[in-house]
């Protein structure tokens, strides 16, 4: 069953840094590329399935493309 999982990023993301952000994450985790967007650039809102691509992995491969980021439990 898909999870929303909203990440906090300490950057701020344009919107092409966000959508290239998104794209990898979706490549190689299979996260929805359908954000729920918002108005603050440095959250990110998707979904994805935890036994696929659990929140931790996708929150090490953020952190490994050198952003600082937090999952923020919902």
């Amino acid at each position: 069953m898909p999870r929303d999982v909203m990440l906090h990023i300490d950057e701020r993301l344009n919107t092409d840094t966000q959508n290239h952000l998104i794209a990898l994450l979706a490549e190689r985790f299979g996260i929805t590329t359908d954000i729920h967007n918002s108005t603050k650039p440095h959250l990110l809102f998707f979904s994805t399935h935890p036994e696929h691509a659990p929140p931790h992995l996708i929150l090490a491969a953020v952190r490994e493309l050198g952003y600082h980021a937090e999952i923020v439990d919902l």
